[in-house]
């Protein structure tokens, strides 16, 4: 079963017969929308935004703006015995996702970045990856240079 949180405030279960008590009418990929229908009502559904470092998705349905937090059984658990889980999630690395060549830095030390700015262009397997700030921060150092091979997992920038 699926839990989450509507707007953070309500529970909610997405159990399987919940979900499979609507009916799908109609998907397109690229609007991100999806038209649903349960007992005769129609649910216009429209995906804003998705936020996989949270598990939020932020979505219209029939012109109404809801936030879906999803939340993993470890997390509840966590939270029942008073550890918040977010403020152990802080992000202040950028770290490389695979081995490769660093191949282009697109800021400096002290620079103000938003999250998703492109930061370092790495080189794996003859593909260029563009990997971008997973926070809005200032960067405090970077720790590697152009033409630079680094492994899997290396720190590439650290943020303030």
């Amino acid at each position: 079963m699926i839990t989450g949180k509507t707007n953070f405030k309500n529970n909610i279960n997405l159990s399987k017969g919940l979900l499979n008590s609507y009916e799908i009418e109609e998907i397109n990929h690229d609007l991100k929308t999806i038209v649903l229908r349960k007992n005769g009502e129609k649910y216009f559904c429209r995906i804003l935004k998705l936020d996989p470092s949270t598990g939020t998705t932020t979505m219209k349905i029939n012109g109404n703006l809801i936030e879906l937090k999803l939340e993993k059984e470890v997390e509840k658990m966590l939270e029942k015995i008073g550890i918040d889980v977010s403020s152990s999630m802080k992000v202040n690395e950028l770290i490389a996702p695979m081995p490769g060549l660093i191949i282009g830095i697109n800021t400096s030390v002290g620079q103000e970045v938003k999250q998703d700015d492109a930061l370092v262009v790495l080189e794996a397997m003859k593909m260029e990856n563009i990997l971008t700030s997973p926070i809005d921060g200032i960067v405090k150092s970077i720790e590697v240079n152009i033409q630079q091979t680094v492994e899997k997992n290396s720190i590439l920038i650290k943020f303030e």
